[in-house]
């Protein structure tokens, strides 16, 4: 039986086995952007530095500044462009990074993303406010429930910068108490930076400003490039630009301004949308990159402009009427696996 199976395969057309969902392919080094994460007291040359960074880095440079406009004071020092924050909510810096990436600005530098976090209007101060006007009162059953969404799409919106991005990031002192001879004595162990506790992980370099202005790398993900405890004597121009010569040595990817001329190409199909919507989008982290729609203006994603797309081209059965219940039907399809 084997043997006539296999003579049969043998006289016939080839088999081919389906490609799986889930499939391990060779690994490469991709030219991905840059996120980095300057920490530091106050004074510590957390702004100038970054600025310095990002002189290197690109050529385009913008600076969303929470500190009352104190970025401005190095504008005789580095060419950039500046947008003075109204107010500290997720959703304003969200819109700021559709407009950066609309004016095409290169290099992002958010100085400070500490009120993000706990500043007025910031992600706790919003929990607070869901909690308190909420029937239970209950900060994770409403405050948090409500805005933790908030506080991923603006971190989506971040990671997903067409650009690099470096976050300046304010300190706070930590303690615990250390047992002295039977007595408890608050002790300081450290700084930590005034955002949530696990906010290293999303950057790709994390640097530890002091007060001679020079830097301690405390994380690197780029192998060769600088080692963790390593420390850089006034971080400057010069050391932007190795950055950008790592990542430079890596495999070119579809750019996010690629991506939009594809699909607003009328000739790209639904099934095409979804793919890429389900696939490269999805795998890449690209579908909360804040941007404006190329047709209506509207602050959106790119995630969701593919998805409005969709809902657009998907041909509906002959005869079937257009209602809001199947475009609804649409997105969801689209959303699967995204």
């Amino acid at each position: 039986m084997a043997g006539q199976q296999a003579a049969g395969n043998a006289g016939g057309s080839p088999q081919h086995t389906p490609k799986p969902d889930l499939f391990f392919e060779d690994a490469d080094r991709p030219a991905t952007n840059a996120l980095i994460a300057l920490t530091g007291p106050a004074s510590s040359g957390k702004t100038q530095s970054a600025l310095a960074m990002a002189t290197g880095m690109g050529t385009k440079i913008g600076v969303c500044d929470t500190e009352r406009g104190r970025a401005s004071h190095y504008a005789r020092l580095f060419p950039f462009k500046h947008l003075r924050m109204p107010d500290y909510a997720p959703q304003t810096l969200i819109k700021a990074l559709a407009q950066g990436a609309a004016q095409g600005i290169d290099v992002m530098v958010i100085d400070s993303g500490s009120p993000y976090w706990s500043g007025k209007a910031g992600v706790l101060d919003q929990v607070d406010n869901k909690t308190e006007a909420s029937r239970s009162k209950n900060a994770f059953t409403s405050g948090w429930k409500s805005i933790k969404p908030v506080e991923h799409d603006m971190w989506e919106a971040i990671m997903a910068y067409p650009g690099h991005v470096i976050m300046t990031l304010r300190v706070k002192t930590a303690y615990e108490l250390v047992d002295n001879n039977g007595k408890k004595e608050p002790t300081k162990i450290g700084l930590k930076p005034d955002q949530r506790g696990d906010v290293e992980y999303e950057f790709d370099i994390v640097g530890d400003m002091d007060m001679g202005h020079s830097m301690t790398v405390s994380k690197c993900s780029f192998p060769g490039l600088w080692e963790p405890g390593q420390r850089i004597e006034l971080p400057n121009t010069q050391h932007g630009a190795d950055i950008v010569k790592w990542l430079s040595e890596g495999t070119r990817l579809t750019t996010i301004r690629e991506y939009v001329d594809r699909v607003m190409d009328p000739a790209f199909t639904y099934q095409q949308l979804r793919n890429l919507y389900q696939g490269e989008l999805s795998q890449r982290g690209l579908l909360g990159a804040a941007m404006f729609d190329p047709e209506t203006n509207e602050q959106t994603t790119l995630g969701n402009l593919v998805i409005r797309l969709g809902v657009a081209r998907n041909p509906a059965p002959e005869g079937a009427a257009t209602t809001r219940a199947a475009a609804a039907a649409d997105q969801t399809e689209m959303r699967k696996a995204g």
